[in-house]
């Protein structure tokens, strides 16, 4: 089996041809695990069409991956799966729009859907959406809103996101009752009105140096809540910076960078 790593602003991925024999769940325990290659998930490329799908570092499916996505084109264009710079890509999210702006060095833009507030998509039994709502995390009281940009995703605004990494609210939120299947948590500090910091805890992953969708989800909720005025914003990550853009559909704009080929024999075969 080959094995392909990518990253997208410092989100890493092992990326491999699919299989339709390969159980790609128990594939994403022990690839990305701490103690082998320690990613933050793994893809499997399937083509004809083109599909992405996607395991976190758990084993977990998920819907979406936003950097994931990205890596993905960079791989289907390295490995000349595709002639064209503008393709579809199906997942469980949906079809999804990619234009490679530049190969070198690896430029898309990613057309990421309508971000959805419906309580159903985000697996919650309340009958309103979740939008300023405040929670109890033990002795804090959080102001959240949750939407669902590709998955699930909760925004909480802070003054300092990156302090939260040494906090334990994002994992709790994560696994809060409220949230029959989790939620990814994105704490967002607002720099400006064209620009945001987000930190994110990923369900299925823990603490990631970056999260596309989530940058999208942070982009609509500070949208809508007035925080963004201009057309677009740059939201800054610990290895780099997405541009997210959109009205009703979002665009997410990025990098994604390969770092190596292994050949690698799974014993479990």
């Amino acid at each position: 089996m080959e094995l392909h790593k990518y990253n997208g602003c410092g989100n890493d991925f092992i990326l491999v041809d699919y299989d339709e024999a390969t159980n790609y769940s128990q594939l994403a325990k022990k690839l990305c695990a701490v103690d082998f290659f320690d990613t933050d998930g793994l893809i499997a490329v399937k083509t004809n069409p083109l599909e992405m799908i996607y395991y976190n570092k758990d084993g977990s499916q998920a819907p979406m991956c936003g950097n994931g996505i990205r890596c993905f084109a960079r791989y289907v264009k390295d490995q000349q799966l595709i002639e064209e710079l503008d393709f579809q890509v199906k997942t469980l999210a949906g079809a999804i729009d990619v234009t490679i702006v530049m190969q070198e060095p690896f430029y898309c833009r990613v057309r990421m859907g309508e971000p959805d507030y419906t309580p159903s998509k985000l697996a919650v039994e309340q009958a309103r959406p979740i939008i300023q709502q405040k929670i109890w995390i033990e002795d804090r009281l959080l102001e959240i809103t949750s939407v669902f940009m590709g998955t699930i995703h909760t925004v909480v605004f802070v003054e300092d996101a990156v302090a939260e990494l040494t906090q334990m609210t994002g994992e709790k939120l994560c696994h809060h009752p409220l949230f029959k299947e989790q939620t990814n948590v994105n704490f967002v500090q607002q720099v400006n009105d064209s620009e945001l910091i987000v930190r994110t805890y990923e369900r299925g992953v823990g603490w990631t140096l970056a999260c596309g969708t989530g940058c999208c989800a942070a982009y609509v909720v500070a949208k809508d809540h007035g925080y963004l005025s201009k057309e677009n914003a740059t939201v800054h990550l610990e290895q780099g910076d997405l541009i997210i853009s959109g009205e009703k559909t979002i665009t997410m704009a990025g990098p994604a960078s390969y770092e190596w080929q292994k050949n690698w024999r799974n014993e479990d075969d």
